[in-house]
């Protein structure tokens, strides 16, 4: 599966977020006692950054994504009707056309009883869901199926929370970022690979279509620095880096591809551009944005605009690329966006748990809550009662300009 099919909406569990609410007061100093974290950062860091990294595997059987997902199958009247039928060559194409329609599905087993009838997907596969098929109100068959290999999930982890990974079965090391071999792994304390010290921390998670896999976590132990900061401080730290990883993706990560893409291989908008068609351009560019995977998009061609499309919005992270004619000439520019403001924070608090305001000097773009009308870039802050820790990062609105994007932990 193309990891560019991984979205936002899969990353979404409740359950999740429950484990890292609870990890932002389990084990806080409190404000009354804004003392160093000192001997107990490398617990405090570990602990929150193995919940984030954790989550992602929960969301991925869990989520709203595998939902929807399971239920596109569960629905599938062709293929509830061949397996009633026991057409089998029925059921192969039906299960193929739901695994390569974009459906995210990585694997998917189809059964009558307890007979495979058909099985098509990779071989590492976790995160399996189960679900039932009816035709005519009576039940033909179940299915198994996931949205999640392992190679999949071991991207995101490192991408997203900076994990680096090793994925086991009954022993056998299945994937590792990092070549250990079989070596023994503690479920939870630190290690030394070849000089660098790693925290670990481990989780079992299910395996397809049955069994447990095992996993480790490894993160580089943080700098002796960090000890200076309040253990609250540290654990908004954490969540503050995934959030900007989270924003690094509307950069340079899966969700450009398509964007990128669509203006590579459009050949329309070159010609009408090359043609002065500039009424046809925009129609074109309007056509792009219906179509997904833009927020904005504006197209100038003779140092003038001649197209935008996309809602009125703030949105994030501007990209630009170059439009070329068969020839390679150039005939205009594309500035534009995958993410709005809006999109982002949920993202962001989808990932994390913890509320999120994305600010514009004093205006507010968009966020979890209105937020205090005065933030520091960093350090503790009490809002209607309730008293947090913040970190922060700057980023790129669009079209120009920055904005900054700030994480609550509750203290």
């Amino acid at each position: 599966m193309p990891e560019r099919a991984r979205t936002a909406t899969s990353l979404l569990a409740g359950a999740a977020i429950a484990v890292i609410a609870a990890l932002l007061v389990i084990g806080a100093p409190g404000r009354a006692a804004a003392t160093r974290c000192g001997a107990a950062t490398d617990g405090t860091y570990l602990s929150i950054a193995a919940a984030l990294a954790q989550r992602i595997n929960v969301g991925e059987s869990t989520g709203g994504e595998v939902g929807r997902v399971r239920q596109s199958i569960a629905s599938d009247q062709a293929l509830a009707a061949a397996v009633a039928a026991d057409d089998v060559g029925a059921v192969d194409v039906a299960v193929r056309a739901l695994v390569f329609n974009h459906e995210h599905i990585v694997r998917l087993r189809v059964l009558r009883g307890a007979s495979v009838i058909d099985d098509l997907g990779g071989p590492f596969v976790l995160a399996p869901v189960r679900g039932t098929l009816r035709a005519g109100g009576r039940v033909v068959g179940t299915f198994v199926m996931s949205i999640q290999d392992d190679a999949g999930y071991r991207k995101l982890a490192h991408r997203l929370v900076g994990a680096d990974v090793v994925i086991r079965y009954r022993g056998r090391t299945l994937m590792s970022d990092i070549a250990l071999g079989d070596a023994r792994l503690p479920a939870r304390g630190q290690v030394a690979i070849a000089g660098t010290r790693y925290l670990v921390a481990s989780f079992t998670a299910a395996r397809f279509p049955s069994g447990t896999l095992e996993i480790w976590l490894l993160f580089p132990r943080p700098s002796s620095a960090l000890t200076r900061s309040t253990c609250a401080q540290i654990r908004a730290d954490v969540l503050t880096d995934v959030a900007r990883r989270a924003y690094g993706e509307a950069l340079s990560g899966p969700p450009v591809m398509p964007a990128e893409s669509t203006l590579a291989l459009d050949q329309a908008l070159p010609q009408a551009l090359a043609a002065r068609d500039y009424p046809g351009a925009a129609k074109i560019v309007a056509g792009m944005v219906a179509g997904g995977g833009f927020a904005r998009l504006v197209v100038s061609a003779g140092g003038r605009v001649i197209a935008a499309a996309g809602p009125a919005i703030p949105a994030l992270a501007p990209l630009r690329q170059a439009i070329h004619d068969a020839a390679g000439a150039l005939v205009g520019r594309a500035l534009f966006s995958v993410q709005s403001a809006l999109g982002y924070s949920g993202l962001a608090h989808a990932l994390t748990g913890a509320p999120i305001v994305v600010r514009a000097g004093a205006r507010q773009l968009a966020g979890t809550f209105a937020g205090p009308p005065d933030l520091p870039a960093r350090g503790p802050v009490t809002y209607r009662g309730v008293h947090y820790v913040v970190a922060s990062f700057t980023a790129a609105a669009f079209p120009r300009g920055a904005v900054r994007i700030y994480v609550f932990a509750r203290d």
